[in-house]
């Protein structure tokens, strides 16, 4: 997998943005601290397409040590939550030492409603692992502001409003990570009625951000309306090459979905570079 480096100037530690390694849509970055503390944000897909994901996730973490200070999940789907699932389920015993693990994940009894229950028995199944793993869980709050490394997240909305959304993507938790010198917004999959509402729950300055992992793989998910606000100057697409070129088999610009509008509404709003899984992996220093 290719690796390209980008410089942002973070004043210490980077952050590697996984490309997928199958054919599906993921997302998964691992963040080293200015202090030499290992972050992972989601982590990509499991066992649904061989693991592959997971075992990448898993070499690179034994090359840090195995030690994991910070796991944070943004929302309960597969491709978010997937490869740590595939890591519990198949590393016996369990090697990874996750001090610290975080995520806000609606009632099983919700998600048996929505989407045709379909994520109901995988994240049920995640929980029971986790909990046989003895992982120390500590829910994802609004509010929230978490000091690892010399970084800080904080949680800028959380699931505790899932009642009144159809949607597990409605229901992500949105980070920003502060480095010393530059700031990184994590937007998971959120919709576009969710980021909306955000708007009017969040102060405008938080939501301001040069460095942008953008809504929903960069497409179908938040509006131009919010990236107005958020003004993004280096965009990153957890978007595969099909994905990216909006091509379901016939081509560029063929398929269903809205990348191609979101690379629009950016270039317009004036963002001076965009890094996709397309293109590999992508270390930013």
């Amino acid at each position: 997998m290719q690796l390209n480096t980008v410089y942002v100037g973070f004043g210490g530690g980077s952050v590697l943005q996984l490309a997928n390694r199958e054919h599906q849509q993921t997302m998964s970055y691992i963040i080293d601290t200015p202090d030499g503390k290992t972050v992972v944000i989601d982590g990509g897909h499991g066992e649904k397409y061989m693991g592959l994901e997971a075992q990448d996730m898993y070499r690179m973490l034994s090359e840090r040590g195995k030690q994991v200070d910070l796991w944070l999940i943004t929302h309960a789907h597969t491709d978010h939550f997937g490869a740590l699932r595939f890591l519990l389920k198949t590393q016996k015993p369990f090697d990874l030492d996750i001090r610290d693990l975080r995520f806000d994940f609606p009632p099983i009894q919700w998600l048996e409603t929505v989407e045709n229950g379909s994520y109901a028995c995988p994240v049920a199944d995640f929980l029971q692992l986790v909990q046989e793993a003895n992982i120390p869980v500590t829910p994802l709050k609004r509010g929230d502001i978490i000091s690892v490394g010399g970084i800080t997240v904080e949680v800028l909305c959380d699931a505790s409003t899932y009642k009144k959304y159809r949607s597990i993507n409605d229901t992500t938790s949105v980070l920003r990570v502060s480095f010393p010198k530059r700031d990184l917004l994590f937007l998971g999959d959120i919709g576009a009625e969710r980021a909306r509402d955000l708007l009017n729950e969040c102060p405008h300055n938080k939501l301001r951000c040069d460095i942008v992992q953008m809504a929903h793989h960069g497409q179908g998910g938040a509006d131009r309306a919010f990236y107005e606000v958020v003004q993004p100057k280096v965009c990153l697409y957890t978007a595969p090459d099909w994905l990216w070129d909006n091509d379901a088999g016939g081509g560029f610009n063929t398929g269903p979905w809205k990348t191609m509008l979101t690379r629009q509404w950016m270039e317009e709003l004036g963002a001076q570079v965009s890094l996709p899984l397309a293109y590999g992996d992508y270390l930013l220093k």
